[in-house]
């Protein structure tokens, strides 16, 4: 689609909309209606994997500074700009609505200050079949952090059929980009705009349009769960160690792809703790689920959810600074870094995911704690169990920890989560706890994520919550997002094994 817009004298528009080929609109418009005016041409390209984003190629006679807006349906406009004058921009359209007649708006800039500007409309096509209907409820609006959540959103079909739908909602709920190809567990935002997307066994980048200027590399032994960008453009990921399960961090470099190091928790840990939670396979002894860099001291912070342990470890030298997790069952030479709980409101995790250092605080810790269990020898049924999100202190020399912050005790078991979820610090102090995998049977019981004795998966209802919440003790819900498939006869649901607040029109370079 390519629109022609030029400039009155007085500063003002004039816009003319077509489906034509730009260059012979272009001679006509140079030629004859604007003669002695400078034309400026507007080029809209569409992309099959981003349904709800488009690329504007803004081209004009005159060098020229360009800014697009999105026109919000809830008074939140979405701007892009290139503040450089040239004669050809780049700009991206991201945020529109599904299934909705968007007004664009297109405003050049000339060095003498007059302006042009165009609006117009771009047809969306309505949502994917599978794409759940989200409820919410906005309790203290004010109080809502900027930006919109990107999903790491999926929903089963009646089969158990996994369909991802990769997506970003805004804060009124509204699905705001899609992206409609498969993708693993890995869709995390780099520095430069763009996207961290695991493909297959394999790290690529991806900008907002779905395209890969990085087509990345195979991480060796495997890709697991969640990968970090280093201040110095490398990458970590959790892979595996050799002939092992899920129990290595693999360090990348960027340029080549080559394995700079790899941490083998064999060597770190003990493999022959007892674990808790089980899952289906005696191999997987630890099961790396999540990790955070602490740039100060060089170390990596992963979540072991079948040893209910957070481990601090050098990324160069390989030694443990502290264990966070229960007490039992370690031998001595591990004991010494065992942190030791302080205060009268103190519970460990169990078979937790993500934990996040605080952006400027990293003695305090953020995790979502799952809960499976919570204990070793009197586990606790789900239908009397919890999952949350729980942050800690930790004093290193000290070798301390100390609960101060937690959410999600208070619900029970209508959040409880026997798999998958996450917890983010957000910038106005808020928490965005994602209560991925709540699982139920049919009848509407908490379900467990396995039959240890059958051996199997359980059969199960998932849904999922996203709670924004205040760092309040008690802590305040702001916003709440539910994710469920209303027939309660049908196994089919959804799941969001991740979420995270971002500013959409800051993510694109």
């Amino acid at each position: 689609m390519t629109w022609w817009i030029g400039r009155t004298p007085g500063g003002r528009t004039v816009g003319v909309a077509a489906l034509v080929v730009a260059v012979g609109l272009g001679a006509a418009l140079a030629g004859g209606l604007f003669a002695g005016e400078p034309a400026v041409n507007v080029e809209v390209r569409r992309f099959e994997a981003t349904p709800l984003s488009a690329l504007a190629t803004v081209r004009s006679k005159e060098p020229v500074r360009v800014e697009v807006k999105i026109a919000g349906l809830d008074g939140e406009d979405l701007q892009f700009a290139r503040r450089e004058f040239r004669t050809e921009h780049s700009v991206p359209v991201l945020g529109l609505y599904p299934d909705h007649e968007n007004h664009i708006t297109f405003t050049a800039t000339h060095r003498d200050g007059e302006i042009t500007e165009i609006v117009r409309t771009l047809r969306t096509a309505p949502l994917p079949e599978h794409y759940p209907e989200v409820h919410l409820e906005r309790r203290f609006p004010g109080r809502i952090s900027e930006g919109m959540i990107l999903l790491h959103l999926a929903a089963y079909d009646e089969e158990g059929t996994y369909i991802p739908l990769a997506s970003v909602i805004d804060s009124y709920g509204r699905v705001r980009w899609l992206y409609t190809e498969d993708y693993g567990h890995v869709l995390e935002p780099l520095e430069n705009g763009d996207l961290m997307v695991q493909k297959e066994n394999r790290l690529v980048q991806m900008d907002w349009l779905g395209r890969t200027p990085w087509e990345g590399f195979d991480v060796p032994g495997g890709l697991h769960h969640d990968a970090a960008e280093l201040p110095d453009g490398n990458l970590l990921t959790l892979s595996a160690a050799p002939g092992s399960v899920e129990d290595a961090v693999v360090e990348i470099d960027r340029d080549s792809g080559a394995m700079l190091r790899r941490l083998d928790f064999r060597d770190i840990l003990d493999p022959e703790r007892p674990r808790q939670p089980v899952n289906l396979d005696e191999a997987d002894w630890l099961h790396l689920n999540g990790l955070d860099y602490h740039g100060a001291d060089n170390a990596v912070v992963v979540s072991g959810r079948d040893q209910s342990a957070v481990v601090k470890v050098g990324l160069e030298t390989g030694k443990i600074h502290w264990i966070l997790g229960n007490h039992h069952h370690w031998s001595e030479e591990f004991r010494p870094l065992l942190l030791e709980p302080l205060g009268r409101d103190f519970e460990w995790p169990w078979g937790q995911h993500a934990p996040e250092l605080h952006p400027t605080d990293p003695s305090r810790i953020l995790i979502y704690d799952n809960g499976n269990h919570r204990s070793y020898d009197s586990p606790i049924r789900p239908a009397d169990n919890y999952s949350r999100a729980v942050e800690y202190e930790i004093e290193e020399d000290a070798g301390t920890v100390r609960q101060v912050w937690q959410y999600g005790a208070e619900r029970g078991s209508e959040l409880f989560t026997p798999f998958i979820g996450d917890a983010d610090y957000l910038e106005n102090g808020n928490r965005l706890v994602t209560f991925g995998g709540i699982s139920r049977d049919l009848v509407g019981n908490p379900q467990a994520l396995f039959d240890l004795e059958a051996m199997e998966v359980n059969d199960m209802k998932i849904s999922a919550h996203i709670v924004e919440v205040t760092d309040e003790t008690p802590a305040r819900r702001v916003l709440e997002f539910v994710f469920a498939h209303p027939d309660p006869a049908s196994y089919a649901g959804y799941r969001v094994y991740r979420a995270e607040k971002i500013r959409l029109s800051e993510h694109f370079p």
